[in-house]
């Protein structure tokens, strides 16, 4: 039997970027337009997870450097981290659907047909 991991992976990932970047939309949308305390909170939330990675990966200080000093607006960083989130869910996904394709693999090398 043959399932397409890669496949499913992929499809996964889009759905799940869609979803994010439609709710970090509606919570933009939300904090502007009606300023709820909670839209704060998830605008936290939601910039936590790039901005640790770009932290991790050494990019957050210029990132931060250059909007203290205005090269950079808030539109700009917002779509930095939206995309360091989007790779990311890409890169996770692809990677569970190379380790099922490889389980895959090595379990059907394991039984042998009648």
């Amino acid at each position: 039997m043959h399932v397409p991991f890669f496949r499913i992976s992929l499809a996964n990932a889009t759905i799940l970027s869609c979803v994010y970047l439609a709710v970090g939309a509606c919570v933009e949308a939300a904090r502007r337009l009606f300023s709820p305390r909670w839209a704060d909170y998830m605008v936290d939330a939601m910039e936590a997870f790039p901005a640790r990675l770009l932290d991790v990966v050494g990019l957050l200080e210029p990132l931060r450097l250059a909007f203290v000093h205005d090269r950079v607006d808030v539109w700009h960083v917002r779509a930095i981290y939206g995309l360091v989130t989007v790779g990311m869910i890409f890169a996770i996904g692809l990677s569970v659907g190379a380790l099922m394709w490889g389980l895959a693999k090595l379990t059907s090398r394991r039984v042998e047909p009648d």
